[in-house]
């Protein structure tokens, strides 16, 4: 009897160190998949970090184009030597140097047929070549703004066209910073 009774104790015990070695088991399982899970988190964290920093830095870019790079690409073109050399083009076109007191005159002039020996009567289609020339100022072609078009295409497109239009972080204009060094 003592003898059932001690098997049945070792038996017992045998049972009970399966049952512990299982739990264990499971223990470390669940403690990996905790791991695991810190893990993912962790990295979630830092995407979600990361994402704010681009999301200010967009902001802080978007604040300085609005605020500074549109108004300083717009002053660039307004001063530009296309603009200029394109309106003096334009105002030559609807000119005519013929007469005194200039186009109607001398379109009149021409329509009579008058014969004025001082100056040259009105002879050019100064109404084609202006109107010409209004439609080709949809293809003017300003270097600031294919300069602009081609830093954009850059990852720190907006840090490079701060240092290209003389903006730069030192100077502290327009209350936007730079985003990217």
């Amino acid at each position: 009897m003592l003898l059932c009774v001690r098997l049945a104790a070792e038996k017992k015990e045998k049972e009970y160190i399966a049952r512990i070695d299982k739990l264990e088991l499971l223990a470390q399982e669940k403690a990996s998949e905790c791991e695991t899970a810190q893990r993912l988190l962790d990295e979630k964290t830092a995407e979600c970090r990361a994402s704010e920093i681009l999301a200010e830095e967009t902001a802080a870019d978007t604040r300085w184009l609005l605020s500074r790079g549109v108004p300083l690409l717009a002053d660039r073109i307004v001063h530009s030597s296309e603009l200029a050399n394109y309106m003096f083009e334009l105002g030559v076109a609807g000119y005519n140097s013929g007469r005194k007191f200039g186009y109607a005159e001398g379109k009149l002039a021409a329509a009579n047929n008058d014969k004025d020996h001082k100056f040259e009567l009105y002879k050019a289609d100064c109404d084609g070549a202006y109107a010409e020339k209004r439609r080709a100022f949809a293809m003017l072609d300003f270097a600031v703004v294919k300069a602009a078009g081609k830093l954009a295409l850059k990852a720190d497109g907006v840090a490079l066209l701060k240092k290209a239009l003389g903006e730069d972080d030192a100077s502290g204009a327009g209350g936007a910073g730079s985003s990217r060094p």
